[in-house]
């Protein structure tokens, strides 16, 4: 609400945005000229915000720099994703003009230029929280698109993970075989790694931490156990404050489909991490105890390896 008051013979304007307090001076008019401007300013205030918004690509700078602080270790990927795909798609439009028709287009044609219909579902996930984030913000009054939903995705298959024989190669595919031991012995997510230091590395294992400037990804702290093979990584990687060389992240990933390649394999530097988990599912662990190891928010994630428990179809097959 916005207020006026009178100091000598000019009349001021007081409100307050955003819990701060503003003042604007009107000069030496009439208590009548000074209470149309009061309630021009009013109309202003509790205006609703207009239906179009900010353009796309200004709102995609504004909602990546508050990802980036709040969410920083998937920050690469949201950025990847509206640098390579959403703004292209939809570059200087209004973000509250977008149309469900407009969003279902999107998705058919990401699917038929050949994108698997999850890396589509995170590209709408990605879309529908920056809609949501302005809606929340007040910038604009409603999410024109919050009823598209994510393609279905029907295929199935369980996580790719590497034998000791494929681990092997791919330690001796380059200079980096130690780092790759390193993820493949604890299923450090990639930004975890990079984050580690040595002041994090003690006589009980691992501590992930998680703090205000490298957030885990569940929020939460945990500590990972070493065995004998990460303890023979951490001794060839032994150097400066951080466990792993400085390295961008996709340079990084990068760095692991080459010695993929070189090693005649497929995959990705996150099966490091479905390794971890899936060697840990084969040795008996318990999956709540791998679910903690991992990080895993959800157990649904964890259940992904419950398939390769011992004597797990056994143990259902029964006589009747």
């Amino acid at each position: 609400m916005a207020t006026k008051f009178k100091r000598g013979q000019s009349w001021f304007l007081n409100w307050t945005v955003d819990g701060q307090r503003k003042k604007r001076g009107l000069g030496k008019i009439t208590e009548a000229e000074a209470e149309a401007e009061r309630l021009a300013l009013e109309v202003q205030l509790t205006a609703p915000p207009a239906a179009g918004g900010p353009d796309f690509i200004s709102w995609a700078e504004e909602y990546a720099d508050w990802h980036s602080h709040e969410y920083p270790d998937s920050y690469y990927r949201i950025e990847q994703i509206l640098r390579c795909h959403l703004i292209p798609a939809f570059g200087e439009q209004a973000i509250g003009s977008l149309q469900p028709r407009q969003i279902e287009g999107y998705k058919h044609n990401r699917i038929a230029a050949g994108a698997a219909p999850g890396t589509v579902s995170k590209e709408i996930r990605t879309l529908q929280a920056m809609i949501n984030r302005a809606v929340e913000w007040d910038v604009i009054p409603k999410n024109t698109i919050k009823r598209v939903s994510p393609p279905r995705d029907l295929r199935s298959r369980p996580p790719r993970w590497y034998s000791h024989h494929e681990l092997e190669a791919i330690y001796r595919a380059s200079a980096y075989g130690p780092a790759w031991q390193l993820l493949a012995n604890t299923g450090l997510r990639r930004q975890e790694a990079l984050n580690l230091q040595w002041a994090d590395i003690g006589e009980n294992g691992i501590r992930v931490v998680s703090n205000d400037e490298n957030r885990t990804k569940s929020g939460k702290w945990r500590l990972i156990p070493l065995s004998d093979s990460a303890k023979r990584s951490l001794e060839a990687l032994d150097g400066g404050e951080m466990v792993l060389p400085p390295i961008a992240p996709y340079s990084l990933s990068r760095a692991f489909t080459r010695d993929l390649k070189r090693s005649d394999l497929d995959g990705s530097l996150h099966c490091l991490r479905h390794t971890y988990c899936s060697h840990l599912v084969m040795a008996g662990v318990p999956l709540r105890t791998v679910q903690v190891l991992a990080g895993h928010a959800s157990f649904v994630t964890t259940e992904r390896y419950a398939h390769l428990a011992p004597d797990h179809l056994r143990a259902a097959a029964i006589s009747i």
